[in-house]
């Protein structure tokens, strides 16, 4: 399906048209990706569909319909490149009135990152749209200094918040928080997303 870039409202987010229905959406790999390398790009876009179709499903099982685009697109950025066992949610019935998430357990073996990671998918109807967020958090055995070296190009310092350096990921794929953990890093990702 073609997809074309038409704006770019705010960070983390890029608004696209897709089949004439126009959404925002977390660019297509968000956070870990970064240290993937390009094979592992290419065998994360082989395996998308089958992510996306099972968030899609989820969201449905639940019926939870009206979100569901968003649900499996969010799921599909987070999951991107990984194994992972998911458990969701809905706030209440009416499923498709109330607010959903998905809990995710991932494991990683691509170049850049081996190992275990955790994320939370959030999507709700608000008015005609639904908005939802993604957190990943995943532990990497580098420093944060040469985990800064992985981030996408065009990646940007953020604020500092607390002490805990921020980046705005290039290509607008979100923030990502670097977090030192002795002397390996967490990082924690973050992208929001919004369709209409």
């Amino acid at each position: 399906m073609k997809q074309e870039t038409l704006n770019r409202p705010a960070r983390g987010m890029i608004l696209m048209k897709r089949s004439g229905r126009a959404f925002v959406a977390i660019s297509a790999m968000t956070a870990i990706a970064f240290a993937a390398g390009t094979n592992a790009w290419a065998a994360a876009q082989q395996s998308a569909p089958s992510a996306a179709a099972v968030f899609e499903g989820e969201a449905n099982k639940l019926g939870a319909s009206r979100c569901a685009s968003l649900f499996s697109g969010l799921g599909n950025g987070l999951t991107a490149g990984s194994a992972f066992a998911v458990k969701t949610e809905v706030g209440a019935q009416p499923a498709d009135a109330h607010a959903m998430q998905g809990v995710v357990g991932m494991t990683y073996n691509t170049p850049g990152f081996k190992g275990q990671a955790a994320g939370i998918i959030f999507a709700a109807p608000t008015g005609g749209a639904c908005e939802g967020n993604l957190v990943r958090v995943a532990p990497y055995r580098q420093s944060c200094r040469e985990v800064v070296g992985l981030l996408p190009a065009g990646t940007t310092a953020g604020d500092t918040l607390s002490g805990v350096p921020t980046y705005n990921l290039g290509g607008n794929q979100g923030l990502a928080l670097l977090l030192p953990s002795g002397s390996s890093c967490v990082v924690v990702s973050v992208a929001r997303s919004v369709a209409l």
